[in-house]
């Protein structure tokens, strides 16, 4: 009978002690959520996998992986900020274009679309309101230079541009590398001289892993992937994330010249400017050799990257606001402005 007692009051004594950590687990699992996703009701973990699932403008697109959905307008996204698509899936410039037949067209990745900032305060709108002519903002959140390249070469067939403007950031290059971000995207393979196009018509997100479902089950608790997330994160999501093509590991850089040298072609060909815009806080050795081998071509380029870096060097000043996380109003201002500028002295 003691032996039965004991082990009733050792039951008794988990018991109590299970209850306020099962509280505290409780209360942590609702504070994620109610910071995260309050209405979110499936696995936290793909919110990290698929760009369709985190409540971006997207769509899946064959030739690009994902685009821009037409006919989008509204401030529930990801950023929390007004995002107007248009009926050709071009970010509107938050006000009616000005007139004009031939059109500025830009091309890249969230730096140009306006991640965090409203529809007029892009730098593509405000280049459009300093030009006084209508520019068509073509950016895309998350967009690899070979996916901006394609994107402006689809551009340059449906619209009468005169002026085209491809902006990347260091990072769109080594994007170059990968198969898959958040979802499979189109690549360049190097054949020799050339680049080859691969993984076009782009396939649809395949079925996950056997292996994973556990940890899709195991992600529809907040807490679980917000503790996962932040201790394991290559193991969690990030190998899932992004797929690189191995045999391209290291060579963005030199995919980046190669599409250069293939959209500086088309330009050519149809007599369109081409402007090769390098934005960012600072380069790094890839990017800038990227922009002298575009200048060698005869290709005008535009290094705001080192720009900045050179600003932030001196210390405090106007600067300072004009990034958080990506460029401010203020931050797309400035780019504007020396956009213009860049246009205006090579005509």
């Amino acid at each position: 009978m003691p032996s039965a007692a004991r082990r009733l009051g050792l039951r008794r004594r988990l018991l109590f002690a299970a209850i306020p950590l099962l509280a505290l687990l409780f209360l942590g699992e609702v504070l994620i959520r109610l910071f995260r996703a309050p209405l979110h009701f499936g696995s936290f973990r793909e919110l990290r996998l698929d760009l369709m699932a985190r409540n971006y403008p997207a769509q899946r697109d064959p030739m690009l992986g994902y685009s821009p959905r037409p006919g989008f307008s509204s401030r529930d996204n990801h950023w929390g900020t007004q995002v107007t698509i248009d009926a050709d899936g071009m970010r509107t410039n938050g006000r009616p274009s000005p007139p004009g037949e031939r059109f500025v067209a830009t091309v890249g990745d969230s730096f140009t679309f306006g991640d965090q900032v409203d529809d007029d305060a892009t730098w593509p709108a405000q280049l459009e309101a300093l030009l006084g002519k209508p520019v068509k903002n073509g950016g895309v959140f998350g967009y690899s230079l070979a996916q901006a390249v394609l994107r402006a070469e689809a551009m340059l067939e449906r619209f009468p541009v005169d002026t085209l403007i491809v902006s990347f950031i260091p990072d769109d290059l080594t994007r170059c590398e990968y198969e898959k971000r958040y979802t499979p995207v189109p690549w360049f393979d190097v054949a020799g001289d050339e680049i080859v196009l691969r993984n076009v018509p782009v396939p649809l997100e395949s079925e996950r892993d056997a292996s994973k479902r556990w940890k899709d089950f195991l992600g529809h608790s907040a807490l679980v992937d917000a503790v996962l997330a932040n201790t394991c994160r290559q193991w969690w999501f990030e190998n899932e994330k992004q797929v690189r093509v191995e045999s391209l590991r290291g060579r963005g850089g030199e995919i980046g010249q190669k599409l250069i040298d293939r959209i500086d072609a088309k330009c050519r060909a149809k007599g369109i400017r081409l402007l090769l815009l390098l934005q960012d806080k600072k380069p790094d050795e890839a990017s800038l050799a990227l922009l002298r081998h575009a200048e060698a071509r005869g290709v005008r380029t535009l290094d705001l990257a080192s720009a900045f870096d050179a600003l932030a060097t001196k210390g405090p000043g106007e600067h300072d606001g004009w990034f958080d996380g990506h460029m401010t109003r203020a931050g797309n201002r400035w780019v504007a402005e020396r956009v213009a500028a860049a246009l205006s002295e090579s005509r």
